[in-house]
């Protein structure tokens, strides 16, 4: 850079420095005005305005202004904001060491000039800067007036005691010259050796010595307190050379330099001395000299010194305003004062820290070729995760973008195990015939007991009936139709012309009443069968095929099993269906139960005696009306919301026996306990985890396992045997017992009956119904029950409605049956008021006997 160049930056400088301190000159004038102003407002009229209160800040030399600059700006900013701005004043005696008779006239002068004689005293704050201001503080003649001292960083001993005697608050340094002494010990790594100690006064020297022997035997001792927060360092790293720093020991400093030279360790002490000028002068000559310093006030780091701990000037300056303008009782603040400060040291000397010590450290006067390379580091850091998190992204979407071109592969492929069309090429055929206009008719084929083979016998069980379906639909169709395989149990046919649609759908399900043999075994698979027709009920392929799985599901609905044509209020029923879905899946998710849990009562026939009840729910609902089992339910089973309704049940009907049960004397009936029946879907069986979530929900409530019956429909048939099996034998390791609902009605074999472990049979309704009018149903009931008997189970007969089929029921030996004519279910409070009723007319009857 050419000389005018920087003549002409050094200028602009100075101005812009000079402009700042006018500015802030301006500022102070404004601020000292403002106060001015509110305290004419404030003044009471007719009496004399109160004097305002003074602050002033003793400071022993301009050395010591300058050591001190940053808490000085803190301290004089916090007083301006308790006495103004014009109220504060900075004292400088213009010596460290006690000033001359001189300046003490002078000051004393400017005290009077503070208090005119004849005035009334104002409170005056002074803030008493180190030893020197001490000193000349207590040589005041007289003393001020409505003082109120404090003082901050005084080293010698006399001038404390005199500090306690006159209750002045003190912030001494003494505790971060240990701490700064303690961290350098335990931080420093073994090959910087031993650490002397360079002193001013003995009694200063003494205590921190006795706080590195007393930190030694705590940390050695494995304590906790104030050391256990410090790096633990070994004693013997404080070398016994210790230093005065006014007239040292030449030879002690001669030997310390020689052990240090012959071990190729640096030249490095602790140095505890205040900032002085003859104090600074030897420091300067020693690291000239090549000493190395470790110290607790700042200032000495343009001096030699590597690091330490220093106190924070805004935390400094808190402590002298809150003592200052406290009413407390003044005390010593030297001990335990701001002990979480973290340790600071010059980025040149990183290498003698340990690097497990380096966690907390604020470095001091980095280069900028260090900050740059940072940054450089963090942006290339920045850069190479980006390139990562882009890279990931774009494999990514090629793994999708190539899984759906499987798919879509896969899609146009016929079905590898049937070889007929799959979804995709039976709605691209659709498409092409709806957008020619050829009326078209779709039937929608669901062979529920495809599923049933694939749960009993296995996949290529199933796999193997699944190719035989799909022969017999080819032979149907004649090379007319278009059958094609939509999933694993469904099958869908499309056709077009004339012919009428439920003729052809008749004619399917007629050529299904054919047993099919599979693996030389014939089975009876009989589809459930919906038809739908273009464009009245689909203009589009998702449309048409929708509705005509509507209509196949609408023949579980039907008394038959007779194929179901699409009417337009199936639309109803399948938007009734989901809103039930969405509904139950909102009051699943309340905490208190959405429904009202109802109990059916079970009685022994043959005395008509209570053995139990079987729990039911009904649900009303404030805006669908009321809400039956048979609707709600399977719904909760098609939208897979079964598993947390049942797990709802289970809870209310625990908590409800919980607080009602009667318990022995009570809950006996006739001595025997009653037994709770719930039912439980077959979905339970799918999770191995399913016992101890039951276990553990028993334990809670505190219901034994044994009162407790769980209801499973032959659905069960469907499930994976041994998982099955494997779960009720743990179930009823544990007490629980295990009922088989609608006995006869569906999937049920002798073969279950053997192999699980049931411990009740629950005959289904219809026998019940036909029983007094039915020869065979007596005779199938009989052979039901003694069956039963064999086996070890109990039958259970339900829907007893007359007292005809009650007394059938009693003479083929049921054991136990319930039914409206035994008793209709009834909310669990009533059910409660009636087994009272019913007691006490018990009780009665035995007394008049």
């Amino acid at each position: 850079m050419r000389r005018g160049e920087a003549k002409s930056m050094a200028t602009k400088g100075r101005w812009r420095l000079a402009m700042t301190i006018e500015l802030r000159g301006l500022a102070r004038m404004v601020m000292a005005a403002c106060l001015m102003l509110v305290t004419y407002w404030q003044a009471v009229p007719g009496q004399a305005a109160e004097p305002p209160a003074n602050a002033m800040i003793v400071v022993p030399s301009q050395l010591a202004l300058q050591s001190d600059a940053p808490l000085l700006a803190d301290l004089r900013e916090r007083l301006a904001s308790r006495v103004g701005e014009a109220n504060v004043t900075l004292e400088i005696l213009g010596d460290d060491r006690f000033p001359t008779s001189t300046m003490l006239h002078r000051w004393r002068e400017t005290m009077a000039h503070r208090q005119p004689v004849g005035s009334e005293a104002s409170d005056e704050y002074v803030v008493l800067m180190h030893d020197a201001a001490v000193r000349a503080y207590r040589g005041l003649e007289p003393p001020m007036k409505n003082a109120h001292a404090v003082a901050y960083g005084v080293r010698d001993t006399a001038l404390r005691e005199w500090l306690k005697d006159n209750r002045i608050p003190h912030v001494a340094l003494d505790t971060y010259a240990e701490r700064s002494l303690h961290w350098a010990l335990g931080a420093r790594r073994a090959e910087a050796g031993p650490l002397a100690l360079w002193y001013v006064d003995d009694a200063r020297r003494d205590t921190i010595v006795a706080s590195v022997r007393r930190q030694g035997e705590t940390v050695s001792g494995g304590g906790s307190g104030e050391g256990a927060t410090h790096t633990a360092f070994d004693t013997s790293s404080l070398s016994d050379t210790w230093l005065s720093l006014a007239g040292p020991d030449q030879a002690a400093v001669a030997q310390f330099a020689a052990r240090r030279q012959q071990q190729g360790q640096p030249r490095q002490a602790f140095l505890s001395a205040p900032v002085t000028r003859d104090n600074l002068r030897r420091v300067q000559a020693l690291a000239a000299d090549g000493w190395q310093f470790w110290c607790y006030q700042r200032e000495w780091l343009r001096h030699g010194c590597l690091g330490g701990i220093f106190p924070e000037p805004d935390a400094m300056a808190g402590a002298l305003e809150s003592q200052l303008f406290s009413s407390a009782t003044p005390v010593n603040l030297g001990e335990g004062l701001f002990a979480s400060i973290p340790p600071s040291v010059l980025y040149s000397a990183r290498d003698w820290i340990r690097g497990d010590a380096r966690d907390d450290v604020s470095w001091l006067e980095v280069p900028e070729s260090v900050i740059a390379q940072r940054h450089w580091t963090w942006l290339a850091f920045g850069l190479a995760a980006g390139a990562l998190l882009i890279g990931g992204l774009l494999g990514w979407l090629a793994r999708r973008r190539e899984l759906r071109r499987q798919r879509r592969r896969l899609a146009m492929r016929n079905d590898q195990v049937t070889d007929l069309p799959g979804r995709f090429l039976l709605e691209r055929r659709l498409q092409s015939f709806m957008e020619d206009a050829y009326a078209v008719s779709l039937y929608y084929l669901a062979f529920d007991s495809l599923r049933h083979l694939r749960a009993q016998f296995g996949v290529e069980y199933a796999n193997v009936a699944a190719q035989c379906v799909a022969e017999r639909l080819r032979g149907a169709c004649g090379g007319v139709c278009y059958p094609a395989r939509l999933s694993d149990d469904v099958f869908v046919v499309m056709a077009s012309g004339a012919q009428d649609p439920m003729t052809t759908a008749q004619r399917y399900q007629d050529e299904f009443d054919i047993p099919i043999e599979v693996l030389g075994v014939p089975h009876r698979l009989e589809p459930r069968i919906g038809v739908a027709i273009s464009p009245e009920h689909g203009k589009t392929p998702t449309a048409l095929l929708q509705a005509a799985q509507d209509a196949a599901d609408q023949v579980l609905a039907s008394a038959g099993t007779e194929p179901q044509f699409f009417q337009l209020d199936m639309l109803k029923t399948a938007e009734r269906r989901r809103i039930l879905a969405e509904t139950l899946a909102d009051a699943l998710e309340e905490e208190a139960p959405f429904f009202e849990l109802y109990l059916q009562p079970q009685y022994r026939l043959a005395k008509r005696e209570l053995v139990g009840a079987e729990a039911l729910i009904r649900w009303h609902h404030p805006a669908l009306g009321t809400i039956s089992p048979g609707e709600f339910i399977p719904v909760a089973e098609a939208s897979h919301q079964i598993v947390p309704l049942d797990e709802k049940v289970f809870g209310a009907m625990l908590e409800w026996l919980s607080h009602n049960v009667m318990w022995p004397k009570e809950g006996m009936a006739n001595g025997r306990s009653l037994v709770w029946a719930i039912n439980l879907s077959i979905r339970h069986f799918d999770d191995m985890r399913f016992t101890d979530w039951l276990l553990a929900r028993c334990k809670e409530y505190g219901i034994a396992p044994q009162s407790i019956e769980l209801e499973v429909t032959e659905h069960v048939a469907t499930q994976d045997l041994g998982q099955v099996r494997q779960v009720m034998r743990t179930l009823r390791l544990h007490g629980f017992g295990l009922v088989l609902d609608d006995f006869g009605a569906g999937y049920t074999s002798l073969r279950f009956l053997k192999e699980l472990p049931f411990t009740k049979v629950k005959l289904d309704k219809v026998y019940v119904d036909s029983i007094a009018d039915d020869e065979r149903s007596q005779l199938l009931v009989k052979g039901i029950t003694d069956l039963a008997r064999g086996l070890g189970l109990t039958v259970v007969a339900e829907g007893i409605e007359n007292q005809e089929q009650l007394d059938i029921l009693r003479g083929l030996g049921c054991p136990i049956g319930q039914g409206y004519l035994l008793g209709r279910p009834c909310p669990v409070d009533d059910f409660l008021t009636r087994l009272a009723g019913k007691r006490v007319a018990t009780t009665a009857s035995s007394s008049s006997r």
